[in-house]
C-alpha cells in the first residue's frame, strides 16, 4: 500500500497506520493516486545481461523470478505494479519488525535489497531475460518499469525459467549474506522448465561458453544449496498435475505452492518472506491489517504446505 509520498516505494514514507483510509485502499489505489501506476516498456526493455553480474551490498538479499508469458494473464502486471507494497512489506516481515512500532510512526530501515528477473521463453520471445539488480525504494521501482511484458511463450508447457537459475547460480554475489544463511529466491510462474540448458541461448543472452548441455535438475540442485527457494503457481487449464510434480521432484513438496486464488499473489510472496526469516508472524500480521478474513484464508490456504 504506502501513502501519498514522494517516494513511492521508499520504507521511511511508507504508512504503516492502521487506519481505515489506508487499509482499505488497495496498492493499486496508491498507484494510481501518486500517478505512478505500472505501465511497463513497450519496446526494447532491459537488454540480456551479458556479462554482466548482479550484487547484494547488505546482508539481506531476495531475488524475485516472474514468467512474463502469454499464460500469466495479468498476474505479472499485478506484481510490478504492487512492487513498493511488495518491496516494504517483505522488508518489514524479513526483519521481523514489530508493526505495533510501525503503527505509532516509527521508521523501517530499507535493509533488504531485492533483485527482479522476468523470464520467457528463448525459443519464441525477444527478450526471455530481463534482470533489474539488487535495489530498494524508487530504485527498485524505476527498474522494474523498464521491464518489457512481452506475454509471449511457445504454448508448449514449458519456459525459460533455466536461464534465470543459470545466471543466478554464476553471476549473483551477496558476499555480505551470513554464513549459514541463504538468500530468499521465489519464482512466481505457472508453467514447467526445460531439462535441458542449451548452450546456444546461454551464449546468446548471458554470454557464458558452454561446452555441451546441461542437466536442468542437476542445476537446481545446486541453485537450492546456494539460495532459499519457493515458487508461486497460478494455475492454468493445461498440464498442471504434470508441471506441478516436475516442480516438487527438484524443490521438494512443500515448497512448490499452488495458487489458490492467483489474486492474492503479491501477499503470498510477502508470506513466504516471513516464513523463510522465522518470522512468519509478522507477516500473517500485515496480511490481517489491510486483508478481509477471505483473503487470509487463501493466503494461508496457498502456503498450508509450508505451515503445517
Amino acid at each position: 500500500m504506502g501513502g501519498m509520498s514522494s517516494d513511492w516505494g521508499d520504507s521511511s514514507a511508507y504508512d504503516f497506520s492502521g487506519d481505515s483510509h489506508v487499509t482499505k485502499k488497495s496498492a493499486k489505489d496508491y498507484a494510481r493516486d501518486d500517478n505512478r501506476s505500472y505501465t511497463g516498456s513497450s519496446s526494447k526493455g532491459i537488454a540480456p545481461p551479458v556479462g554482466k553480474n548482479i550484487t547484494a551490498k547488505g546482508d539481506l538479499a531476495a531475488i524475485l523470478i516472474v514468467d512474463v508469458t502469454g499464460s500469466m494473464q495479468k498476474w505479472p502486471k499485478l506484481i510490478f505494479e504492487k512492487i513498493p507494497t511488495l518491496y516494504n512489506e517483505a522488508n518489514v516481515a524479513i526483519q521481523g519488525l514489530d508493526l505495533k512500532n510501525l503503527e505509532k510512526g516509527k521508521k523501517a530501515s530499507d535493509n533488504l535489497e531485492l533483485a527482479v528477473i522476468a523470464i520467457g521463453d528463448a525459443m519464441f520471445d525477444s527478450q526471455p531475460l530481463q534482470v533489474v539488480d539488487f535495489s530498494k525504494g524508487a530504485d527498485l521501482v524505476t527498474g522494474v518499469n523498464k521491464i518489457y511484458p512481452e506475454g509471449g511463450g511457445g504454448g508448449n508447457m514449458r519456459e525459460s525459467y533455466d536461464l534465470a537459475l543459470y545466471y543466478l547460480l554464476h553471476h549473483c554475489k551477496t558476499p555480505n549474506v551470513a554464513v549459514g544463511s541463504k538468500p530468499l529466491l521465489i519464482i512466481a510462474g505457472d508453467e514447467g522448465f526445460y531439462e535441458q540448458v542449451k548452450p546456444r541461448y546461454i551464449k546468446k543472452y548471458v554470454g557464458d561458453t558452454l561446452a555441451s548441455e546441461l542437466d536442468t535438475r542437476d542445476m537446481m540442485k545446486e541453485v537450492t544449496q546456494k539460495f532459499d527457494t519457493f515458487l508461486l503457481r497460478p494455475e492454468y487449464s493445461g498440464a498442471n498435475d504434470v508441471i506441478h510434480k516436475q516442480w516438487q521432484e527438484v524443490l521438494g513438496s512443500e515448497r512448490v505452492m499452488k495458487l489458490t486464488n492467483p489474486d492474492r499473489l503479491v501477499d503470498c510472496i510477502i508470506g513466504i518472506a516471513g516464513y523463510a526469516s522465522n518470522h512468519m508472524n509478522v507477516g500473517e500480521d500485515l496480511l490481517k491489517r489491510r486483508q478481509t478474513p477471505e483473503q487470509v484464508k487463501d493466503v494461508l490456504d496457498t502456503l498450508h504446505p509450508l505451515l503445517k
